[in-house]
């Protein structure tokens, strides 16, 4: 029996409308048909979510459907005081009125979980294209979650101010280095000169210790930049030993009472431990460490005195520290100072390096640094590490 025209077009007609609901039940992004008063008509939230459909009847406005936590907060989309600064909404309202269409719209939403006890932030963008069904205003509303997709974008943006601010730190670096290079060399050259036409030894002797006081300003700033890239290169050596933590505190007195000979106004105290502290660590990187803050000290502390020491912290970590009534350090710069490049005083000579370096070297010891300041009274520089080296770090 031959079926007529009619019957197998209407046939084909619901054919093609079940396909289309197929695809629109499961395509990855919500869509809603809704009226002027922001009724949702029809949606494939429920099928998308794997969630019954409402009762026959049932009414819901977009926020409702999307568990806006305004909406549910006022019992109702539309109703809350934040709605009226709510974009979405505003471009809803202002393509009914205009009868057009509109793109994607982005906002950030705070929704609620299925059981309303938990706030979940969520970007979204929305379009809106106007329709006339049975000559009444709808919109159908094309809803995406971008939260992933902005939420890369926002690390992106950090990562790339992060650079920007990298790029600056070592642009100010290598300024700070130039300077700092040419200073001393442009002093050992100008008093090696100097010597040649000198009329007495006295005159000799001065010109010579600031020769060496600048030949041993370089060499720290070269042994500075040569540990920086091998931290940066992560081959920095270490070597660990058997050593009592005094004899290393004396050595590191006999060190700097020469540099303070001619200066009778600063006193360094060394402050020996009582009872012998035997550690197995890297004897000659806490020697650096330990000399890099003892040389800070002496560098912002006009008169007064620097005590050093250290002292057993519990029964397996020992505490040194570096004590100076120098000029202290604000509060607001504390936070930064074992950062690279970071100066305390542009005046004062030095590349920023020390603090870093120190506070490297006694991570990879599988210790802590800090410090205590306070401004015209002095600073307490301290690090702890472990008595014996375990040998996860080792």
């Amino acid at each position: 029996m031959e079926i007529p025209p009619y019957e197998e077009s209407k046939d084909v007609i619901q054919r093609k409308l079940d396909q289309t609901t197929m695809i629109l039940q499961n395509i990855n992004a919500y869509f809603l048909l809704i009226d002027k008063d922001f009724i949702v008509c029809d949606t494939n939230y429920y099928s998308l979510n794997k969630l019954p459909a409402p009762e026959v009847g049932m009414t819901q406005k977009v926020g409702d459907l999307l568990h806006c936590r305004n909406a549910a907060e006022a019992g109702e989309c539309g109703m809350h005081h934040q709605c009226k600064l709510c974009g979405i909404r505003a471009a809803i309202g202002r393509a009914f009125h205009k009868k057009e269409s509109f793109q994607k719209v982005n906002a950030s939403m705070n929704l609620l979980n299925d059981k309303e006890d938990k706030v979940i932030p969520c970007d979204v963008s929305v379009s809106g294209a106007y329709v006339v069904i049975n000559g009444e205003d709808h919109m159908v509303l094309t809803v995406y979650d971008v939260t992933e997709l902005q939420n890369v974008q926002r690390l992106l943006n950090i990562e790339r101010k992060n650079s920007i601010s990298a790029e600056r730190l070592k642009s100010t670096f290598i300024a700070n280095i130039s300077h700092e290079v040419r200073t001393p060399l442009n002093a050992i050259v100008g008093f090696s000169g100097l010597i040649a036409t000198a009329s007495d030894e006295e005159e000799k002797k001065l010109y010579m210790d600031i020769i060496s006081e600048n030949n041993e300003r370089l060499l720290r700033l070269i042994n500075d930049i040569f540990d920086l890239s091998q931290i940066e290169a992560g081959t920095l050596n270490f070597e660990y030993s058997e050593f009592d933590a005094n004899d290393l505190l004396r050595e590191l007195e006999g060190m700097f009472k020469v540099k303070l000979f001619n200066n009778p106004s600063v006193d360094l105290i060394c402050e020996d431990s009582v009872q012998s502290i035997i550690m197995y660590s890297e004897r000659q990187r806490i020697i650096q460490v330990m000399a890099n803050l003892i040389h800070n000290a002496i560098k912002f502390t006009k008169s007064g005195e620097i005590r050093f020491s250290c002292r057993m912290e519990g029964t397996d970590e020992v505490y040194f520290y570096v004590s100076d009534t120098g000029i202290g350090i604000p509060k607001e710069e504390q936070q930064e100072i074992f950062s690279s490049f970071k100066k305390l005083d542009r005046e004062v000579p030095g590349t920023g390096l020390g603090l870093t370096l120190s506070q490297t070297i006694i991570q990879n010891l599988g210790g802590r640094a800090g410090l205590e300041s306070e401004v015209n009274k002095g600073s307490t520089f301290w690090f702890v590490v472990p008595l014996i080296m375990n040998r996860e770090y080792n």
